[in-house]
């Protein structure tokens, strides 16, 4: 096979055209993600309802996520990802039409979590029937890959710009960044969930991990069960709790910013992102060859460093915190999935694990933040997360040293 050959079976339209949808979805979401907390200071709420409502939102996303592959078996998923892109839509609408401005971010946050839990999973889902079996993987990278970088540029370019224009005509833009993603989910987008075996669904981050589509809703399960097991589900929690861990310290700064009264966040925000990016793919590539519980606390060490650098660099020498930060934050994000996989005995209870990790941290970031900003300030709060950072890391080693005498699940 002809490597223009191999390039065309695996980058087919209709994998181009669920990757283009998805970017906008994604931009979408951390669009809304970003600047929830600002709309809400603007609107004349505190920093803690703010946050509150972040957190409220991300619960729904979490809480959405097991139904979403009985959508995609039911509905189809091209019938499932438009009723998730309506229901971000719905969202923005309500934020712009209903009056009172903590009801419009708690129902916006909620219409738009919950279609964004339904779109992650189902956007992921349709990813192996875009292409041909051999090329799912490569395929899976792709999208995934593609996702993070709308996701790192979504994020400052939402605070840039709510902090420029007014709240309505960010709506309006944010509405018109869901229609964009509409026209490729009609034209490529294939009708059924995949056969029992084929299909695989991801979680909100789209970092590798799958899971298959008809056992979406029992994974959950099989991982509460197999916690009694020897202390399996408990030492997998603790070698993923630095992770966890990361994901707060990520949301915190994608949500409140890199610290009190820094003016251009969203520049330094973005910088955080693309090192995140570059971060986890530099770790993806070594981790074949390279101890991945090293690689998770070499990322540990660094994100901690750089909350510690955040604390004491000012002005235009804090972009450089950001960075270490991100560096860390990427390191660890490809590490933590390598050591789940291989913990864990099969790749959908890995991704499942992963995966909740991600979106629980994002969400518990939204009350942290908002508490941490308000009456311990940015430089406190950064110190807390550092510690626990290290305090997570220490477990971690624990879990560790634990798993190597017992043969794991």
């Amino acid at each position: 096979m002809s490597p223009e050959h191999h390039h065309q079976r695996t980058y087919t339209p209709a994998l181009l055209g669920l990757v283009w949808t998805a970017m906008f979805g994604f931009s979408a979401f951390f669009f809304t993600y970003s600047t929830t907390v600002t709309i809400a200071a603007a609107s004349g709420l505190s920093t803690v309802t703010g946050g509150s409502v972040l957190t409220t939102m991300m619960i729904g996303v979490i809480a959405v996520q097991p139904f979403a592959p009985w959508a995609g078996r039911v509905f189809g998923f091209k019938g499932s990802l438009l009723f998730a892109i309506v229901l971000q839509f719905l969202g923005q609408l309500l934020g712009l039409f209903v009056s009172p401005a903590l009801p419009a971010l708690v129902l916006a946050g909620l219409c738009g979590g919950i279609g964004f839990g339904l779109f992650v999973v189902l956007a992921n889902a349709a990813v192996p029937a875009t292409t041909t079996p051999g090329r799912i993987g490569k395929a899976l990278g792709f999208f995934g890959g593609i996702t993070s970088l709308a996701a790192a540029v979504g994020a400052p370019l939402g605070l840039w710009l709510v902090e420029t224009i007014p709240i309505s005509v960010f709506r309006i833009i944010v509405c018109a960044c869901l229609l964009l993603a509409v026209p490729t989910v009609l034209k490529f987008v294939p009708g059924r969930a995949p056969r029992r075996g084929q299909g695989e669904a991801g979680t909100s981050d789209n970092g590798g991990g799958a899971v298959e589509v008809r056992s979406g809703r029992n994974e959950k399960r099989n991982l509460r069960w197999a916690g009694r097991r020897a202390g399996g589900a408990l030492g997998l929690v603790l070698m993923l709790s630095p992770f966890l861990v990361g994901m707060i310290v990520f949301g915190i700064i994608v949500g409140f910013g890199p610290g009190d009264e820094v003016s251009a966040a969203a520049v330094f925000i973005a910088g955080m992102q693309v090192s995140a990016v570059i971060g986890r793919f530099v770790a993806g590539n070594v981790a074949d060859n390279f101890p991945p519980f090293a690689l998770n606390i070499l990322g540990l060490v660094l994100a901690a460093i750089g909350l510690v650098c955040a604390v004491i660099l000012y002005g235009g020498t804090l972009f450089i915190a950001m960075l270490i930060i991100g560096l860390g934050l990427g390191t660890m994000q490809s590490a933590s999935l390598v050591m789940a996989f291989s913990s864990v005995s099969t790749p959908s209870r890995a991704s499942v694990a992963w995966n909740m990790n991600f979106d629980i941290g994002l969400a518990i970031a939204g009350v942290v933040g908002g508490v941490g900003f308000t009456y311990l300030g940015s430089s406190s709060t950064f110190l807390l997360c550092a510690l626990a950072l290290l305090l997570a890391g220490a477990l971690s080693w624990i879990a560790r040293t634990v798993q190597e005498r017992h043969s794991g699940w």
